[in-house]
């Protein structure tokens, strides 16, 4: 229990680096100095910088303009813990100097997937700094793990798919930069727990953007009304990939058999 809960805290102390990174990045503003409030510009001081705790204590409002504080902020930093820690527990095998290198690449990968989902969420696209750096590490990480021929092949097979949605809807339904993404995350995660990534992203996508149109046409509208979604909004798919592929990890999915089929 301790070791999860110091891994929690270590999460939540790299997810709000993530934040900056994910704010910041092309922005022009570089990735060090202190943080500051977006709206009165006051830096923040020491206690207004724990993650989580402080965005509490707060009530989520800046200490000297009141303006709201971005929820993303705590939630990015809870989620990056929670990844900390389920990626831990999903190692089911003793811990050797080569399951630590991998339990770290995989963790390295995963921040730059939250990275990707904060600047996707932000700007509708995926910045190509990161999503190489994860295709590096994946490869890596594969290099490391070894697998099957299918293993291999999952993150090309995943790129082909997305690349051809791509370029026959004219970059209109899908960005080339999810076809990146989608090469990485098959990388890293081989085909049995890829390939079910992937139907995820598309559940976890349809059922949310479902629910956020039903709920826009009822008058709750989570963009304002001006930005109400609609069928022809432009909708960030990085953000189902991701949380998609991370479900997939931690319970080891195999929707499409892909194991029972291998061994065949």
């Amino acid at each position: 229990m301790f070791i999860l809960i110091c891994l929690f805290i270590l999460g939540a102390i790299v997810g709000s680096f993530l934040n900056v990174v994910g704010l910041r990045l092309n922005s022009g503003l570089t990735l060090g100095g202190r943080s500051f409030c977006p709206v009165c510009h006051k830096q923040l001081s020491w206690h207004e910088l724990i993650p989580i705790v402080s965005y509490l204590l707060l009530v989520g409002r800046c200490s000297k303009c009141k303006c709201a504080i971005s929820a993303q902020y705590p939630l990015i930093e809870f989620f990056t813990g929670l990844v900390f820690v389920t990626v831990y527990q999903s190692i089911l095998v003793p811990i050797t100097p080569i399951v630590v290198a991998l339990y770290a690449l995989l963790l390295i990968v995963f921040c730059l997937y939250i990275a990707i989902l904060i600047y996707d969420s932000r700007h509708k696209i995926i910045p190509d700094q990161l999503v190489y750096a994860s295709i590096i590490f994946a490869l890596i990480y594969r290099f490391i793990n070894g697998g099957t021929l299918f293993d291999w092949l999952a993150g090309p097979i995943m790129f082909m798919f997305f690349a051809a949605i791509w370029y026959f809807s004219l970059g209109r339904a899908m960005g080339f930069g999810d076809a990146k993404l989608a090469l990485s995350i098959g990388l890293l995660l081989g085909a049995p727990m890829g390939f079910s990534a992937f139907a995820l992203s598309f559940w976890i996508g349809t059922l949310c953007v479902l629910s956020i149109m039903i709920l826009s046409r009822m008058g709750y509208s989570l963009f304002g009304k001006a930005k109400r979604l609609t069928m022809s909004s432009e909708i960030p798919f990085a953000p189902f990939l991701i949380f998609g592929s991370w479900i997939s990890l931690i319970y080891k999915l195999d929707l499409f058999h892909v194991i029972s089929l291998t061994i065949k």
